[in-house]
């Protein structure tokens, strides 16, 4: 999410500032008002809750359809392939469309697609694998949309100095949902069939439709960083990516921040990609302890929402990173390592729980390093490597559970992990430098180049 800084002569409700015309009654460059950025968070907030209602169903159902950890392993990688292919693209988009725009079409699109397949599911039984399959592709690639006008939308409406507040809240608004989503699902799916699961997944997008449908004369005033005046075309989007891939080259600290961003995900990935077969198939607990996973990742991760802020003011950004990675890794080795089901929740909760730290921390440092002109598109590329170890999670645990078992593929991952970030760590002490992007000059025009963040 994006938020841009506009020039203000008068406050705004939500602490901003407004410069008094423009179309509706909404001045062109204003902050967003406190009770309009409220229910935009709660708007975003209620798709995080799909995306964790989601999470829940489509790997217990691959499981429970197949019997296999390899399987679902597979899934996963088709759950992450396409979005992180589509990325580039998505990062273009949001440079040059409304992220009102974005995310309408991304939420209709979900809901679509969770509706058509728990029609499916009746309808062509024997199809089952191959409907999740298509579903979980489909939604990557509109979760990678959303995801990104998300990134390139808090900066346009959130000034820099509020930023690192601002992403703590956003944070903690996803924890709060993966403690409420999965303990939710597994309710439901104690209630109704486990694929009625994707018909209320359907209704929950379509609610986050509507509400942003309703904040659109909010969204729509946004200034967007892109030359929105050049057509959006195949060579247009070409050269966006080729932008995006050029600012990052630029930016060593980044790139280091990218390096270990994608050994955390994929410590994640395999634990993620694992926690079914782990819990059902290797400690023999019902669907319900399976729920109880995610819960207990989300409420590590509300704790760290109230402690983040403070710990930003103590530390700095390579101490702060630092610390966050290795409770990570903590949580991963635990993960690999349990003999009990009580061990192993409680590692998996540090694992997941503690990467709402990390996100803190390099989201607000990507915020204060990129060019605000080329935001959104390097925003995309960096996305686009980060997440390319989710989809290889998949793929390691896919391969590797024919030999080896699941906890010692996640113990692996940490191993790896931690020899790829020793060679990193002169690019990470970089960040112990910061000198601040300069935000490029405010102009008047509709176009004007966003003040953003992530």
């Amino acid at each position: 999410m994006s938020h841009e800084e506009r020039e203000s002569t008068t406050e705004a409700p939500g602490g901003g500032r407004e410069l008094g015309g423009g179309d509706a009654g909404i001045p062109k460059h204003a902050y967003m008002p406190a009770p309009q950025v409220a229910r935009f968070v709660a708007g975003r907030g209620l798709a995080a809750l799909g995306d964790q209602f989601l999470l829940f169903a489509i790997p217990l159902l691959a499981f429970k359809l197949t019997g296999s950890a390899s399987q679902t392993g597979l899934i996963f990688l088709v759950e992450w392939l396409p979005r992180v292919i589509f990325l580039p693209v998505a990062g273009v988009f949001a440079d040059r469309i409304r992220s009102y725009l974005l995310y309408m079409g991304s939420d209709v699109v979900r809901s679509g697609l969770a509706l058509t397949a728990f029609a499916l599911m009746f309808l062509l039984p024997d199809g089952k694998f191959f409907t999740l399959c298509v579903l979980a592709a489909g939604m990557s690639v509109a979760g990678a949309q959303s995801y990104v006008a998300l990134e390139a939308t808090l900066p346009r409406f959130v000034p820099m100095d509020q930023m690192v507040r601002a992403q703590s809240i956003i944070q903690g608004t996803e924890q709060t949902s993966e403690v409420v989503g999965p303990v939710l699902a597994a309710l439901l799916a104690a209630a109704l069939p486990t694929t009625s699961l994707l018909a209320v997944i359907g209704v929950v997008y379509a609610l986050t439709t509507l509400n942003t449908l309703s904040l659109r004369r909010w969204l729509r005033v946004e200034a967007l960083a892109g030359n929105t005046t050049e057509p959006t075309t195949i060579r247009s989007v070409a050269t966006g990516i080729g932008e995006g891939v050029t600012t990052l080259l630029k930016l060593p600290a980044i790139l280091g921040l990218v390096g270990l961003t994608m050994t955390v995900n994929l410590m994640v990935g395999v634990g993620m990609a694992t926690s079914a077969a782990t819990t059902v198939g290797v400690f023999d607990q019902p669907d319900k302890y399976y729920a109880a996973l995610s819960a207990g990742a989300g409420i590590v991760g509300i704790l760290t929402f109230f402690v983040v802020p403070v710990l930003m003011k103590r530390l700095n950004p390579f101490a702060a990173l630092m610390t966050s990675y290795s409770l990570i890794c903590l949580g991963g080795i635990g993960v690999g390592l349990a003999n009990t089901f009580t061990q192993y929740a409680v590692s998996y909760a540090l694992l997941l729980g503690i990467v709402g730290f990390f996100n803190v921390v390099i989201r607000t440092e990507r915020v204060k390093r990129i060019p605000r002109e080329h935001f959104a598109k390097t925003i995309a590329i960096i996305i686009l490597l980060n997440q390319l170890s989710l989809p290889a999670a998949g793929l390691l645990v896919t391969v590797f559970t024919t030999s080896f078992s699941p906890q010692s593929i996640a113990l692996g991952s940490v191993i790896g992990s931690a020899c790829v970030v020793v060679l990193l760590i002169p690019l990470l002490a970089r960040l112990r430098n910061y000198h601040a992007h300069p935000d490029p000059a405010p102009s008047h025009g509709q176009n004007d180049p966003a003040r953003e963040r992530n």
